[in-house]
């Protein structure tokens, strides 16, 4: 009886570990047509998620873009874009300046006849910063750091425990009074030393003395002398600023002055006379429309990038999508609106030099904007933002619009992002049962052909011993 072991080769499956030695069958590329087979619902479940959780990326992109234009366009609705200000100084070495928001327009001329500065003092010279400074037969002394003429202060002690020039520069500064005290090489070569006190903040008020209240004569010893050229008796006045606004002369502590025309501050550099202009921040306003038209054309640059092109090239995951063709309408509509009810003589974005071309996206005419804002600054601003509180400007329009498709929450973009990677979600659980099915049936597969090869084989080995008594009884019939 013929074997039927067939071809002696073995096909190793690597998926599986099944090796058929006895059929010459590979089972392995069997179980893998069957799963391959059985695996196309698979692959269209697979499918259908890969394209769905494209959308919901683009989309994501899209809301991206939607939230830079709706941020871009509620800075031209903000109903303070009108006061927006800015201020210039003719001179700058005299005088900086800047304005806030609502500041009177106003041209000012500046005169800085003296800066404020700080109170310094400085004691007799010393041999060292370790010589003693209590007056001969004192063991104490006591003084108060007295600022702006005050009657009282912070006290400090000099005793036998810091007797010196610099235990009495180390006190002061412990105090925390509003002077720093220093000790300086006034020789340059170690052999004269003084103390210095100066006031942390300039002017009359703020001003810091050093008094002595103990009567032991060792503020005769220091022999402190003011460094100021206040006059004598001192003028303490001399430590203020001194300006001049158109005319009128005023005195401040400080070289920062803020209270001499409300929302302007002055910084003075330098004795010398200046013009201050107060005038619209023009720069400003039309920064902030090229950042919307800019943000816009992001938008419809994206748009764009979706379509299906007209000579045949396939557009991005959204060019079928109902939301991408939503959004772009939208916005359309609400920049070809008119303004109905803005306070001013504008009523469309035309007219301040902003239009659009034949792809949708806008255009930005710089030299007709700046001259609507250097000679229509209060119509353009209405266009924007309305005239009053009452008023609604194109910017309160449009901002209703990208606001009610790009809300992170209710807008519509984030609805149709939600409602897709909802499908995700059930996609996932079907891909994961569907995946389920295909590892079973490969299991089932491979105990079912292993079954089927071990019956081969047990099959082989009977073949094989009924040849064997065969071949036995052969030799017996050649002798009869």
């Amino acid at each position: 009886m013929a074997s039927i072991t067939g071809a002696s080769n073995s096909v190793s499956n690597s998926n599986l570990g099944l090796t058929s030695y006895s059929s010459g069958i590979d089972f392995g590329v069997l179980i893998d047509a069957i799963v391959a087979r059985s695996s196309l619902p698979l692959q269209q479940l697979q499918s259908q998620r890969s394209t769905i959780q494209a959308r919901v990326d683009a989309l994501r992109e899209l809301n991206s873009r939607l939230i830079k234009l709706t941020d871009a366009v509620r800075a031209l609705s903000d109903e303070t874009l009108s006061a927006t200000r800015a201020a210039t100084s003719s001179n700058t070495s005299v005088a900086t300046v800047t304005a806030s928001d609502g500041a009177t327009p106003a041209t000012i001329n500046l005169t800085v006849t003296r800066l404020a500065t700080a109170f310094a003092q400085a004691s007799r010279s010393f041999s060292s910063p370790n010589d003693p400074v209590l007056a001969a037969g004192a063991t104490t002394a006591t003084f108060e750091l007295r600022k702006g003429g005050a009657s009282s202060g912070p006290t400090i002690t000099i005793d036998t425990t810091n007797n010196s020039l610099a235990g009495l520069r180390d006190a002061i500064n412990a105090a925390n009074a509003g002077v720093t005290a220093t000790i300086v090489d006034t020789s340059g070569n170690g052999t004269e030393y003084q103390l210095v006190l100066t006031s942390t903040e300039t002017g009359a008020s703020n001003r810091v003395e050093l008094v002595e209240t103990s009567g032991t004569g060792t503020d005769a010893n220091l022999n402190l002398r003011t460094l100021n050229s206040l006059g004598s008796p001192a003028d303490y006045s001399q430590l203020d600023a001194e300006v001049s606004i158109n005319g009128l002369v005023v005195h401040r502590a400080t070289n920062k002055i803020s209270d001499l025309v409300a929302g302007v501050t002055f910084e003075l550099k330098a004795t010398g006379t200046t013009t201050v202009s107060v005038a619209n921040d023009t720069q400003a306003v039309a920064n902030k429309i090229k950042a919307f038209v800019d943000a816009y054309n992001s938008v419809q640059d994206f748009i764009l990038s979706q379509q299906n092109d007209p000579s045949g090239k396939a557009g991005g995951p959204l060019a079928a999508d109902a939301t991408l063709r939503a959004v772009q309408r939208n916005l359309r509509d609400a920049l070809s609106a008119s303004a109905v009810n803005d306070g001013g003589a504008f009523t469309n974005l035309t007219e301040i030099g902003i239009g659009r071309d034949e792809q949708g996206k806008l255009t930005l005419d710089q030299a007709k904007l700046d001259d609507r804002l250097r000679n229509a600054f209060s119509d353009t601003i209405a266009l924007l933002a309305g005239k009053t509180s009452s008023n609604v400007g194109l910017a309160d329009q449009i901002l209703t619009v990208s606001s009610s498709m790009s809300d992170q929450i209710s807008g519509s973009v984030q609805s149709a992002i939600k409602g897709y990677t909802d499908s995700v979600s059930r996609l996932d659980k079907l891909i994961a049962d569907q995946q389920a099915r295909l590892d079973a049936l490969r299991q089932s597969l491979t105990r079912q052909f292993a079954a089927v090869d071990a019956a081969i084989s047990q099959l082989n080995g009977q073949g094989t011993a009924l040849s064997n008594i065969i071949k036995s009884l052969q030799p017996q019939s050649n002798n009869k």
